[in-house]
């Protein structure tokens, strides 16, 4: 049987390159693996390995194939596919480099400040304007809220926080209505590349965005302002989420509601996500994300069109105070 080694370099042979210097890149939270390649020549891409033992890994990476060639076509920059072996889990892609938003907001915060200006103004409301392709799944209302089930079932005892879920789909059918947008779903600053040779929307490069679904208008700057992994400067979150209202024509206070909705939804989800990987998966480091995952949960319930999900949401915190220890 061909070792994953060899078929690895042969699949590079094929690609045109072979014998190329390879660094690993810094893992994320799922199970793909990255190797950034060299040729002698200076040029550069990344080989992504991806899982394909089960129908679940098969149908990820056509998701990002299929999801990238859509994001490709609105002008987006989705990384140029140079070379795939689906039946292997080895993808070929263009070199977007290493300017995360991430790094640019520690090292260069005016860049940044240009950087997520554009995502939101420009990437976001382009998204926002598109039809939402046939493939993408549209859950509903109370579909949305049962993305938190993963916390709901860590917890001890469930029962304590009966009717979370529901209020939730309540919330986010009053407060979110409307035809939903296609959700990159990781919309954050790990996963946005700062371009600035190129001109418009495509001077942010887009990863990690497989799980794309159509979700209500504003998951995205949801991810991408009240994001677990950062703190974004003082103003900042007031003045995007203007940006992106200006952008999409929303009303600022409904642009202000359906952030803290889809804020909370989407952090009482990763409160989940984030205590599973450091307890169950091998990724202690996620654990120190947790405190701020919770300030954010507490400041979206806080917002007045939110406060029947108030108590449930206070209990759930105490039940989860021990994750961050």
């Amino acid at each position: 049987m061909e070792s994953a080694a060899t078929a690895t370099e042969a699949f590079l042979d094929r690609a045109g390159w072979g014998g190329a210097r390879g660094a690993p890149l810094a893992a994320d939270a799922s199970a793909r693996s990255y190797l950034r390649l060299t040729r002698s020549a200076g040029d550069t891409a990344i080989l992504m390995r991806a899982p394909v033992a089960t129908p679940a890994d098969r149908d990820s990476l056509a998701a990002y194939l299929r999801v990238g060639a859509h994001l490709s076509a609105l002008g987006l920059s989705a990384p140029e596919v140079m070379a795939v072996d689906p039946a292997r889990g080895l993808i070929l892609v263009e070199d977007f480099g290493d300017a995360t938003l991430a790094l640019l907001l520690a090292a260069d915060p005016a860049t940044a400040r240009t950087a997520y200006t554009v995502t939101v103004t420009e990437v976001l409301a382009r998204l926002a304007s598109a039809p939402v392709p046939d493939w993408a799944a549209r859950p509903d209302a109370t579909e949305q809220a049962g993305m938190i089930a993963l916390t709901l079932g860590l917890l001890p005892d469930a029962r304590a926080v009966g009717g979370l879920a529901e209020r939730l789909a309540d919330t986010l059918a009053t407060h979110c209505p409307g035809p939903p947008v296609l959700s990159l779903r990781d919309c954050h600053g790990d996963n946005l590349i700062w371009l600035p040779d190129r001109s418009g929307a495509a001077r942010v490069g887009l990863l990690d965005f497989q799980d794309a679904v159509a979700l209500p208008l504003g998951y995205d700057l949801a991810s991408l302002l009240d994001d677990p992994r950062r703190d974004l400067p003082e103003g900042w979150r007031t003045d995007l989420t203007a940006g992106f209202a200006e952008a999409t024509g929303l009303p600022v206070p409904e642009a202000e509601v359906r952030l803290a909705a889809l804020s909370l939804l989407r952090n009482l989800r990763i409160l989940g996500i984030f205590h599973r990987l450091a307890t169950q998966q091998g990724k202690p480091s996620y654990r120190a994300f947790l405190p701020r995952t919770g300030r954010l949960i507490d400041r979206a319930v806080a917002h007045p069109a939110l406060a029947a999900l108030r108590a449930p949401v206070a209990e759930l915190r105490r039940l989860t105070e021990g994750w961050a220890a």
